[in-house]
């Protein structure tokens, strides 16, 4: 027995210590959790400051007295060009400034310097949210001047078809917060996991190692120990799976066009982009992905295709940037996401930032 309780006691300091010299090393957050984000899970939690590190990055994340990453003060400025989105939006991996809609205002100030933008990405949300957000927090605001929605197909495709689309085009900004809109609570198994990935350092760092390699990825998501999502690789497994997953693209078109409805009706000029996944530009990443999930050369881009057809078919405005990173990527031979991170690095934001400024059309 006393040999038994010497052994625990020492497992238990020994993970003590490595959870503390983690926590160092991974900065002063884990994974988002309810101090972080606010109860409705839309924006981040009002005026923190965090630092988060990985293996790759070391960026600092502040938030506004609304939760988003920006500076911007919607009450002041005079014309407002407006980004929702995700974490790409967002800046995931790169320091606010860096990210995609800061640069755009960055080109926007040399050309029209009365036109500011404002970053409102916040990561892991989806199509359903970044409407959401708008009603709740832009709508009513006259200095926005023009909505751009970056969407990633990786996992801003909506698989739940259960939701009344009358019930969002009829949403108000009162109804957001008791909106039966809202995700499901989770199971016991995902509310371990959140627990794990809010307050042990050890569990995040193993998870992110894991996730990181392909083969290791693959084995425990057959034995049901890893869910292969947006945080593995670049893309959930379902990106490609080809004509099966047409019909929950037109769903999401859908949600999108509801939002351009609401936007349009007050003469804001609405515009999607389509952003690719790490192994759609690299050819490398693709073989590799086409090995591990077995995946199909002609479906590589085929819900990227999809996606433009069906929305051009509700007349909104829709660019993929996909050819213009990859034509990017191949011309200067640089890397524009981080080797095992999935997101764009600084320099796959500027491409972003310039072809997006070009596009930019705000209300007279």
């Amino acid at each position: 027995m006393r040999n038994f309780l010497l052994v625990l006691c020492s497992s238990i300091v020994a993970i003590l210590a490595c959870e503390g010299i983690l926590r160092l090393a991974l900065g002063d957050i884990l994974s988002a959790g309810p101090d972080v984000v606010n109860k409705r899970r839309l924006t981040y939690a009002p005026n923190m400051h965090l630092r988060f590190k990985y293996l790759e990055w070391d960026i600092e994340l502040d938030t506004n007295e609304l939760g988003f990453r920006e500076t911007l003060d919607l009450n002041r400025a005079e014309k407002v060009a407006l980004f929702l989105g995700d974490s790409f939006t967002e800046g995931w991996g790169v320091e606010a400034r860096q990210a995609y809609p800061a640069k755009v205002g960055k080109r926007l100030s040399q050309k029209t310097p009365q036109v500011e933008t404002y970053n409102a990405g916040i990561a892991e949300l989806g199509p359903i949210s970044y409407f959401e957000n708008y009603v709740a927090f832009f709508e009513s605001a006259p200095s926005v001047c023009f909505v751009g929605v970056g969407l990633f197909l990786g996992n801003d495709i909506v698989e739940d078809q259960s939701l009344p689309l009358t019930r969002l085009e009829n949403l108000k900004k009162d109804e957001i917060e008791n909106s039966a809109i809202q995700s499901p609570q989770p199971d016991s198994i995902t509310s371990i996991k959140r627990f794990l990935a809010m307050n042990s350092a050890i569990y995040m760092a193993i998870n992110r190692i894991v996730k990181s390699n392909f083969r290791v990825a693959e084995f425990l998501s057959h034995i049901g120990l890893l869910d292969i999502g947006n945080n593995f690789v670049t893309a959930t497994k379902g990106l490609y799976q080809g004509p099966a997953l047409d019909e929950n693209i037109d769903f999401t078109a859908n949600i999108i066009r509801i939002l351009h409805d609401r936007v349009t009706a007050q003469d804001i000029p609405f515009t999607v982009y389509i952003f690719p996944s790490r192994e759609q530009i690299d050819a490398q990443a693709w073989e590799t992905f086409k090995e591990l999930l077995h995946a199909e050369d002609e479906y590589r881009f085929h819900a990227n295709e999809r996606m433009v057809k069906a929305l051009r078919r509700h007349n909104i405005t829709v660019y993929d940037l996909t050819k213009t990173f990859f034509e990017t990527s191949y011309r200067k031979e640089e890397k524009l996401y981080f080797e095992l991170d999935p997101h764009w690095n600084a320099e796959g934001h500027d491409v972003a930032a310039e072809f997006i400024t070009d596009t930019v059309r705000c209300k007279q």
